[in-house]
């Protein structure tokens, strides 16, 4: 009789030991389950930019009966070019002299035309600088050097670009992803949650946006982040 209470006994010890056992690994199990709601939402920022750096391309050419007299003419556009950038405050290091082209006039152009001249040299000169007041003032005259030239200086292409990113990119960031987390308290109010730590973040590729020809430039980056809900 005695054997049969131990044994009941130690039957019931078992059972409880069992049951508090499945109570703790079940609130364990329960604790280690990952809150998986979430939210992603892309953050934008964009500020408006002067650009920082000018180029202006000039182009010029002189024709003749034989390359050789017309060497000596474009040499002699060439060097008016450079003193009327220089006369504009565009530094010699910022000018890039080009490379002359001889083009021959076809057979059957001077065919059709025989008093055409037979050869055309053409060269160009680049200017690039941080100087952008410059590269305005030189470009609104060249048709003075146009003049000075008899035409040779025939056309002058502008473009502005924006290169300072550095100082303005944290600060954008920052905004971007200000943004991303207005639009994260949003969706949680809106769906009863509250907005958690972030579990993921991509910083999107600054874009310089605006025409080449137009000074006016617009800065914008986009950042995409994911926060927990709770």
């Amino acid at each position: 009789m005695r054997e049969i209470h131990i044994r009941l006994a130690s039957s019931v010890v078992l059972a409880v030991g069992l049951a508090v056992m499945g109570y703790f690994i079940g609130n364990g199990l329960h604790s280690l389950k990952p809150n998986t709601r979430n939210v992603s939402v892309r953050g934008l920022s964009e500020r408006e930019v002067s650009a920082d750096t000018a180029q202006l391309v000039i182009l010029f050419s002189n024709t003749g009966r034989s390359p050789e007299k017309i060497f000596p003419a474009l040499a002699a556009t060439q060097k008016k070019v450079v003193a009327f950038l220089n006369s504009n405050g565009i530094k010699d290091g910022d000018i890039t002299i080009g490379q002359w082209k001889t083009t021959r006039t076809s057979a059957d152009d001077l065919k059709n035309d025989p008093s055409l001249p037979l050869f055309d040299l053409s060269g160009d000169i680049t200017v690039t600088t941080h100087d952008v007041s410059a590269v305005e003032q030189a470009h609104a005259k060249l048709n003075d050097m146009r003049a000075a030239t008899n035409g040779a200086v025939h056309r002058g292409v502008k473009s502005y670009s924006f290169n300072g990113l550095a100082p303005i990119r944290a600060e954008m960031i920052a905004a971007a992803t200000k943004d991303a987390r207005n639009a994260a308290l949003q969706f949680a109010e809106d769906s009863g949650s509250r907005v958690g730590s972030i579990s993921t973040a991509s910083q999107g590729i600054f874009q310089v946006l605006g025409d080449d020809a137009d000074i006016h430039k617009t800065v914008r980056v986009v950042t995409s982040v994911n926060y927990e809900l709770k």
